[in-house]
């Protein structure tokens, strides 16, 4: 699953306090990121204020398609839940801020894996914006005032219609004033949900194998 939305937001501090609920519950989790620790991701990550438009766009993807290979399959295969923070969505919104066509964007983007959900978390521009500050900021596309992160989180809500269009399920959640405690807390229901409704379809697809073999 993926937990996405503007910087600062608090998807990183969401997306690990799932992960310590997914544990409690005795389920083998795998937390990882995008940009990833490997010298793609690092380049993507530090590297906004010398690549830009087409070029950092092929560059994210490119990152992602190795995070799929050497990271999030083998665990998924591994049995395990896997929690991303950032992931398509954050490809589709600031490539699109960097002028490069959504199509170009879900073109390159055609063969990376579709996660069981999608959360988008949004909030206030001006109170992301801070929090962003704060932890200091590596990317361009967080340079901005509130203006360019009201731009931002506009453009998340977009990308969530359209990622539900294309079949993705995705669950948006604005935090408001919400302490990261009780977001996590209650995008757990949904992901308990999921997780379930994935159960329940991995148990049928075995099913029906077998019945097909016999």
């Amino acid at each position: 699953m993926v937990v996405d939305g503007p910087s600062g937001v608090g998807k990183t501090t969401v997306a690990a306090l799932l992960v310590r609920l997914l544990a409690q519950e005795g389920r083998p989790v795998h937390p990882t990121k995008e940009p990833t620790s490997s010298t793609l991701g690092r380049t993507a990550r530090h590297g906004t204020d010398e690549y830009h438009g087409l070029a950092l766009a092929c560059l994210v993807t490119a990152d992602r398609y190795h995070h799929l290979e050497t990271e999030i399959r083998p665990a998924v295969k591994g049995g395990k839940v896997v929690v991303c923070d950032r992931y398509l969505p954050t490809s589709l919104v600031l490539q699109r801020l960097d002028r490069v066509e959504p199509d170009y964007i879900w073109r390159l983007n055609q063969y990376a894996d579709r996660p069981d959900l999608t959360i988008i978390l949004t909030g206030d521009p001006v109170r992301s914006r801070a929090r962003a500050a704060e932890r200091g900021i590596h990317s361009r596309f967080h340079r901005g005032g509130p203006e360019s992160g009201r731009q931002e989180r506009d453009l998340y809500v977009q990308v969530a219609s359209e990622l539900d269009d294309a079949g993705f399920r995705v669950h948006v959640h604005d935090v408001g004033e919400q302490p990261p405690e009780q977001v996590a807390a209650e995008l757990f229901t949904e992901v308990r949900r999921v997780l379930a409704d994935t159960s329940t379809a991995q148990a049928v697809t075995a099913d029906a194998d077998l019945i097909s073999e016999s």
